[in-house]
């Protein structure tokens, strides 16, 4: 862990520690838990319980993963899991420690409530503070790479960027130039060693063919002795992105390149369970008056119907009719002359009034939920596209037809993190369909309710790649 992490770690730590125990000595005094009693000893000695079980579950569900590797949204989903086990935990302790368990119950259900409300807040607000201080110091992880593997798409910035971690490449280093600016280009591999001592380096990246390993042990070595964290940038797009699996046949072992985890019968039917209680229980609770607004201030700002109904690919390429809330004046060309499809642009003329504001919101795609409740979508999955984009797609984009193996959804993987609107290149949608392959071979309900929750936070701040 480098000193930037590790302080990170440390005052995130302690100030949950801070915060339980002040939330802990506040629900006390607003219960009205007696001090001199024997109450008060077993009181003292839950606190000391909460603390223990929270410093255990918070290292079991890595709560304090570096903020600048996970998003908000990764971060609370491991924050509940932590408020749950710690929960079950202290009231499993009090259960065996005292005869009295149900005077404790309420001490016990609104401290943890205070936990699930205040300690988020604190979280974020850290986030905000940390994103301030990186922004006023300029931080950058520098980093070498090492090989040409990726060196020439890498080269072509100066930085990279994930989350809000950022990186700032120093320079190349492979055994030929390869045409590498001389800024860029720092010498050969068996230079590694004089590199890292007459520069200031954070990482180093190896980028090396999986075949010569000889030069990947011996980079690897370099590094460790001069104390240099090294990580291996791996291209598994060509193989698939899950975790390789083997299985036998016949006695001879075989990698299994690709796992969809939706292809079990049982994960199919449990998803389509809860989307069928989700999209219910939103377009009752929801959908029923928020409806009749967006109706009328539609009806107002333009003619036309209130719903737009789009021909997408669902699965297996089948078409479904896609329902919108309607954000474009009646007429407007979806093809340029070319017969291209016409991506909504910023400040695009075809869109109305109140279709801006829809669209900025994403509330343009609540009637989906009637997609989802019709079986044609799920709540999470890939994002269709139009029937005329995916044509374009397929022929240009790497494994593009492989995102309809599963039922498209409302949102998914690639929206959540920032891949949505308008693509301008086919290195973006590259990019999205990549996110898409991961969600799929990756899936799990875990993973569906972090997007689900980060897709909530986005439309609440909004997205200023939604128009």
């Amino acid at each position: 862990m480098t000193s930037g992490s590790r302080i990170n770690y440390i005052i995130r730590f302690y100030l949950d520690i801070f915060s339980l125990a002040l939330l802990y000595f506040l629900t006390k005094i607003v219960i009205g838990v007696p001090d001199n009693s024997i109450q008060s000893l077993t009181v003292q000695i839950i606190i000391i319980i909460s603390l223990i079980s929270w410093y255990i579950s918070a290292f079991v569900f890595q709560l304090y993963l570096d903020i600048s590797i996970i998003s908000f949204s990764q971060e609370l989903i491991n924050f509940f899991k932590v408020v749950l086990i710690h929960l079950l935990i202290l009231a499993f302790v009090l259960f065996m420690i005292s005869n009295d368990f149900k005077s404790y119950r309420p001490l016990i259900i609104f401290y943890n409530l205070g936990i699930i409300i205040f300690i988020p807040i604190q979280k974020y607000l850290y986030r905000v503070v940390a994103a301030f201080v990186r922004k006023q110091y300029k931080f950058e992880k520098k980093i070498i790479i090492v090989g040409s593997k990726f060196s020439e798409a890498l080269s072509k910035s100066s930085s990279l960027s994930n989350n809000d971690l950022r990186y700032k490449i120093l320079g190349i280093i492979e055994d030929e130039q390869n045409g590498f600016s001389n800024e860029k280009y720092l010498g050969n591999i068996t230079q590694l060693s004089t590199v890292l001592k007459e520069m200031e380096v954070d990482e180093v990246m190896l980028a090396l063919p999986v075949a010569e390993t000889k030069k990947i042990n011996e980079a690897i070595s370099v590094c460790e002795k001069a104390q240099t964290r090294v990580s291996i940038l791996a291209d598994m797009n060509n193989y698939g992105t899950a975790v390789l699996k083997a299985t036998n046949y016949a006695g001879f072992p075989v990698v299994n390149i690709r796992q969809y985890p939706l292809d079990d019968l049982e994960n199919k039917f449990f998803k389509r369970v809860f989307d069928i209680i989700f999209s219910t229980l939103f377009l009752i609770f929801i959908f029923s008056w928020l409806f009749p607004i967006i109706a009328v201030l539609i009806k107002l700002t333009s003619k036309g119907p209130i719903f737009f109904k789009q021909h997408r690919w669902g699965l297996y390429n089948e078409k479904i009719d896609c329902l919108k809330f309607r954000t474009m004046y009646v007429g407007s060309p979806q093809l340029n002359d070319d017969g291209e499809y016409l991506h909504t642009s910023k400040n695009d003329q075809r869109v109305t009034s109140i279709g801006k504001i829809l669209r900025k919101t994403s509330f343009d795609e609540l009637p989906q939920f009637l997609n989802v409740l019709a079986g044609t979508m799920s709540i999470v999955g890939p994002r269709p596209h139009p029937v005329p984009l995916s044509i374009e797609a397929k022929a240009q984009i790497q494994n593009y037809m492989l995102r309809h193996l599963v039922k498209p959804g409302t949102s998914g993987w690639a929206q959540v993190n920032g891949s949505r609107g308008e693509v301008q290149s086919p290195q973006e949608m590259q990019r999205r369909v990549n996110f898409d392959i991961w969600y799929i071979e990756n899936w799990s309900f875990g993973l569906d309710f972090q997007i689900i929750f980060q897709t909530i936070i986005n439309m609440i701040k909004g997205d200023e790649k939604a128009y």
